[in-house]
């Protein structure tokens, strides 16, 4: 076949990827327009399905945005706290929230940051793939790839619970695949989730493209520097795997005779671009006892059994791709191939030993101290004369042990781990079908992709069925607000000042399990509390699973004051300890299997519901008068 020559190769590839990029920007966004078409009538899509209550952290600091605000606090808490969380990105996202609100303004950066992230993926891709064939796959893999998770698919949790998936259970520990669960590690699911994952995507790889950059010269050095001060910023934990990253990359150019002093300066500078916001960090978390509580928040990463499957496909093709891409003279190639062997055995050792571990460490520091310096080796085995190459091995090799450093926040370093490894599947692949006919090499290709991408498509249609069921992947929070929760979010964003602190305490959720395993129907109690903290900017106490110190205690002590079998007494210090502004209370006869008490006694009924009624707290609601005119049945509406 003949090869265009480079003009030709360029202009074929930048249409791909114009194509590519409009392309991923509006599947990033289709389910949010499924369910916003299919909203009930006088519901509100709250535009997210997966994780609901940590986009509510976002949405916070938004709405704290919009009020002006440039350092932000914790709204998921009632406790003091200074307020010094900068956040540059969710700033910015607020500025737009002021007129397109918060559900679209997320939604539409998930969409930019998606057409944004093929591009920066292409430019780095270009530097490896030897033509055009290898260069669109790469691209594609690169976006869609996953693991084996379609296979035993679940919408909710991470512990294997349907019956025709227990088949896997025993090799996965009975834990479901990272790539049905974790959507950091995988473009895909990032691009229909998470615009700050989509928006860090980015500046990783813009990151890695200036270091790449710097050794030609020093221009972009600068560029680099705020990337890298941004990415501390906005997702503090990937500057440490942009370390480990460039460290490999160190590696792999010592062990070919390479190292450019100068360049290993200019790296150096773009590195060092981190250390403003980190200097901030740690003066926050010095500072702010409720960030220090929410900084020491266990995120252990999954048992490698659980990683393997997740990117299993990937992996496979790319330890071909690591022995076949054509790169260099025949010596190193040798070298490579045994690299790779030894790699290979290195996973198969992991594996073997990979108990599934979410409650500690797999490895304490000495132990992947001992396996990081043995990837290091490798990556000397593996390394060629190109520093794009190198880049992405480091990045594949360092990124299966990087979730395992031992530290609290260990599962967000499998960050893009499906880049580098999509990369070398996609050379292993074109290296396979090199010189066979057209028909096989599209044949081979579409399986490989629909292989790759089958948990990708479950992820697009999981968002679709949570839609269409009206509950969060959490359980316990709603897709859409109903009537009577949008008149709460409406009444608190119209009577909240920003200069005034005010409390809202709500029921904390109830979860309404289907007919099977695995199976929920929309929130018998939604929890709104997150929803309030997040689109309203007004405390709760027991807002967030991470940014509510002591979280179950809290909620359980929430939980109570809603109950009739909980002494008035108790109710009214609760109401006094918390400080509450606002009662979000619900219609007990709304919630019958619950026993709820009815809270309008507390004080005066600002905003009625047939599910809830706002109850601004205040001792003139429990006089005797009220409560007779509450026991008819009139209600009350606030004086004007």
């Amino acid at each position: 076949m003949t090869q265009p020559d480079p003009e030709q190769r360029e202009s074929l590839e930048r249409r791909y990827v114009r194509l590519f990029a409009a392309l991923a920007a509006l599947v990033s966004i289709l389910p949010a327009l499924y369910a916003l078409i299919a909203a009930p009538p006088g519901a509100r899509y709250l535009g997210i399905q997966t994780n609901l209550d940590d986009h509510m952290v976002y949405a916070a600091w938004m709405r704290q945005a919009m009020d002006g605000h440039i350092l932000f606090d914790n709204r998921f808490t009632t406790d003091a706290q200074p307020g010094l969380t900068v956040n540059v990105f969710f700033f910015a996202l607020g500025l737009f929230a002021k007129v397109l609100g918060i559900p679209l303004a997320m939604t539409l950066a998930r969409a930019g940051f998606s057409a944004l992230f093929v591009w920066l993926a292409y430019r780095l891709i270009r530097q490896v793939a030897p033509d055009v064939y290898a260069t669109k796959l790469a691209l594609t893999l690169t976006t869609v790839a996953g693991g084996l998770g379609f296979v035993v698919w679940h919408t909710f949790g991470q512990t294997i619970v349907r019956p025709e998936a227990k088949f896997l259970a025993g090799p996965l520990n009975g834990r479901l695949p990272t790539d049905v669960w974790q959507p950091e590690g995988f473009v895909f699911p990032s691009m229909l989730t998470s615009a700050l994952f989509m928006a860090s995507l980015c500046l990783i790889l813009y990151v890695l493209l200036c270091v790449l950059a710097a050794r030609a010269g020093a221009k972009s050095v600068v560029p680099g520097a705020l990337a890298m001060a941004a990415l501390m910023n906005i997702h503090s934990y990937d500057v440490l795997l942009v370390g480990f990253i460039m460290l490999g990359l160190l590696m792999a150019t010592a062990a070919r005779g390479d190292v450019d002093w100068r360049w290993v300066g200019r790296s150096a500078l773009i590195l060092l671009g981190a250390l403003p916001a980190a200097l901030w960090f740690l003066y926050v978390l010095r500072h702010d006892p409720v960030f220090q509580v929410r900084a020491a928040t266990p995120t252990f990463s999954p048992g490698f059994r659980q990683v393997v499957f997740g990117y299993l496909p990937a992996l496979a093709l790319g330890l071909l791709g690591l022995a076949m891409a054509r790169f260099g003279d025949e010596v190193p190639a040798k070298q490579r191939r045994v690299g790779t062997g030894l790699l290979t055995v290195a996973i198969a050792v992991m594996f073997a030993v990979g108990a599934s571990q979410g409650n500690g460490y797999w490895m304490e520091a000495a132990a992947w101290t001992a396996m990081a310096v043995l990837f290091l080796v490798l990556i000397g085995l593996l390394a060629e004369d190109s520093p794009a190459w190198n880049l992405i091995v480091s990045w594949a090799a360092l990124g299966l042990i990087a979730p395992y450093f031992p530290a609290l926040f260990q599962r967000k370093l499998a960050m893009g781990l499906a880049i580098p490894w999509a990369i070398l599947a996609a050379l292993g692949l074109a290296a396979m079908l090199r010189g066979r006919e057209r028909g096989d090499r599209n044949l081979a290709t579409i399986l490989a992709i629909v292989l790759m991408g089958g948990s990708s498509l479950r992820w697009a249609l999981r968002e679709t069925q949570l839609a269409r069921a009206n509950v969060s992947s959490t359980t316990v929070h709603p897709v859409y607000l109903s009537s009577d929760a949008r008149g709460v979010v409406d009444y608190l964003n119209a009577h909240s000042a920003s200069a005034q602190r005010t409390v809202v305490i709500a029921m904390p959720g109830v979860a309404l399990p289907g007919n099977g395993p695995d199976e929920f129907q929309s929130p018998y109690m939604p929890d709104l509390n997150p929803i309030l903290s997040g689109l309203t900017g007004v405390y709760t106490y027991a807002g967030h699973w991470s940014e509510t110190p002591d979280y179950l205690r809290r909620r359980g002590e929430q939980t109570r004051l809603f109950l009739a079998t909980t002494p008035a007494a108790q109710r009214a210090g609760f109401l006094a300890h918390t400080g509450a502004t606002y009662l979000v209370a619900p219609v007990p006869q709304a919630f019958p299997e619950l026993q709820l008490a009815d809270l309008r006694t507390f004080g005066i009924v600002v905003r009625p519901g047939t599910q809830f009624n706002l109850v601004r707290v205040g001792s003139s609601g429990s006089s005797p008068e009220r409560r007779r005119r509450i026991d008819v049945g009139q209600g009350e509406q606030e004086a004007p």
